[in-house]
């Protein structure tokens, strides 16, 4: 069992307000505290012991928020992605040295997640790399941005936000391993720089499987405005 996460909060939000805004999305207010603490938190529960927190676009704001409130209690690490403007995957790497040569658990910093689902992947005994997938499409909220999977039972076969046919949709939670990092840097190579590059690679490689949420289980990636109304109104069902 992992007992990292690896937490990219480094880019902008770009769809969710205007270049204006300083605030990163990860510290809009949500239940009793903030996105970013509802992560951790879920995480905690799940069994996570040590973050690696990625930050990038005003992370001033980000340092200032644990600073105040003492790193939510938890062992965080702070890596710096000075590229933030550039592909996702990025953050990831920036993380290798943090993470080390141990299974981590990745998640993006907008995406609520329960920590049943969490724990599912986390105590997961199979030993490929792991992605949390929602094989319910019609209930997810932005269907348009999401990213998607095409899955043959519990292999993951193709990955993207623009692929056809799609079974699945990707949650935002993954177990990986160091296999990953090595994708990413060969996907570099070839100009691409998203996770979803690296992970189409380990696809490639046969070494991408994916963890299910139940029928009970719902989640959310709050990536706008009517997203994040959505998420607030009805909190209570992301809390199992």
């Amino acid at each position: 069992m992992c007992r990292k996460a690896v937490i990219i909060a480094a880019g902008f939000g770009n769809r969710l307000w205007p270049r204006t805004q300083k605030i990163p999305k990860t510290l809009l207010p949500f239940g009793e505290g903030t996105i970013l603490s509802t992560i951790t938190d879920n995480l905690s529960r799940a069994g996570i012991k040590e973050f690696v927190l990625v930050v990038g676009y005003n992370a001033d704001h980000i340092l200032d928020y644990l600073e105040k409130n003492k790193r939510l209690g938890k062992q965080i690490t702070i890596v710096q992605n000075d590229e933030w403007e550039r592909g996702n995957g990025l953050s990831v790497l920036k993380a290798e040295d943090a993470v080390g040569d141990e299974p981590f658990i990745l998640s993006m910093s907008d995406h609520i997640v329960p920590e049943t689902s969490l724990r599912r992947i986390i105590e997961s005994e199979k030993t490929e790399n792991l992605l949390l997938v929602d094989k319910r499409p019609e209930q997810i909220y932005d269907i348009d941005d999401a990213t998607k999977v095409w899955l043959e039972d519990d292999t993951i076969v193709h990955i993207g936000k623009e692929i056809l046919p799609y079974n699945g949709i990707d949650c935002g939670i993954f177990r990986l391993d160091k296999s990953f990092f090595e994708s990413m840097r060969r996907r570099l190579e070839l100009g691409q720089e998203s996770i979803s590059a690296a992970v189409q690679g380990l696809i490639d490689n046969n070494n991408m499987k994916a963890v299910f949420l139940n029928g009970r289980e719902k989640w959310i990636d709050i990536d706008t405005p009517e997203a994040y109304r959505y998420a607030l109104q009805n909190k209570a069902i992301f809390d199992l």
